[in-house]
């Protein structure tokens, strides 16, 4: 009886796991309640959740819109970013942001932990 239990229990996480996955990349939409961000929405500011996971991961959107950028930009950088933001594991306009996107998230991820921990 115990082994069907765990069965049921694994195959039902099993589902949940592949439903998940499967809604990945769908738009989700946030209840807007009145008040919230109300300057950017009287200008008509696109306003996007964005998704990034705690150890570095990014959502379908910030991908998708990262992407879109760097096709805009012919994934190219600029002089001034050779200059003096490129480092030898960068070489495209994409790969730079994805870096410093990172940096800033592990950064303030750092910054939180020592605030819960002081």
């Amino acid at each position: 009886a115990e082994d069907a239990e765990a069965e049921a229990a694994a195959a039902e996480e099993e589902e949940g796991e592949s439903e998940g996955e499967a809604e990945a990349g769908a738009p989700v939409t946030a209840r807007y309640e009145k008040g919230e961000y109300r300057f950017a929405r009287e200008k008509n500011c696109d306003l996007r959740l964005l998704d990034f996971e705690t150890f570095g991961g990014f959502g379908y959107g910030v991908r998708k819109i990262l992407r879109q950028a760097a096709d805009q930009l012919s994934n190219k950088l600029s002089h001034a970013q050779h200059l003096d933001e490129v480092t030898w594991t960068t070489k495209n306009w994409h790969g730079l942001q994805m870096q410093r996107l990172s940096v800033v998230l592990h950064t303030a991820v750092a910054w939180q932990t020592v605030n819960e921990l002081a």
